[in-house]
């Protein structure tokens, strides 16, 4: 039995700017890192950096539905991210986004304390998705 993050927010901003944002390079800058080789193909790898990281995390992209979902796999680069995968799930409710977002697969031994604090990031990405969506003002979470 793996362990999982699952958060939801809903985002004052239509499914395809939240779309977008995920799914392009300038996107992802605005919100969760500056540093990142993102386009919206399916199949494609993004490469996202992070200030400190060992190796970039690599996400091979599976899904791209505009304005309704987006899908990756982790490609194992990421310390013990390997066979996990991310979702972005998009509704329009009442012209706002909601979003649905997890991160499934982590291992047995996944340590407690790496699963609180990746989903304290995974929160704060989210927030500032959020705000980035909302405003179209960057706010990366890693500048």
């Amino acid at each position: 039995m793996g362990c999982d993050v699952r958060l939801a927010a809903e985002i004052e901003a239509s499914p395809a700017t939240v779309f977008e944002a995920i799914t392009t390079q300038k996107g992802e800058a605005g919100f969760w890192t500056a540093n990142n080789e993102t386009e919206p193909t399916k199949g494609s790898v993004a490469i996202f950096r992070f200030p400190g990281a060992p190796v970039p995390a690599r996400m091979r992209v599976d899904e791209l539905e505009p304005s309704r979902r987006v899908a990756w796999s982790c490609l194992g680069d990421f310390p013990g991210w390997k066979g996990t995968t991310i979702t972005w799930d998009l509704e329009d409710r009442d012209g706002k986004t909601h979003v649905m977002f997890r991160h499934l697969g982590f291992g047995d031994d996944y340590a407690e304390h790496d699963l609180a604090s990746i989903t304290w990031v995974w929160a704060m990405v989210l927030g500032r998705l959020k705000g980035y969506a909302e405003t179209g003002t960057p706010q990366p979470f890693f500048p």
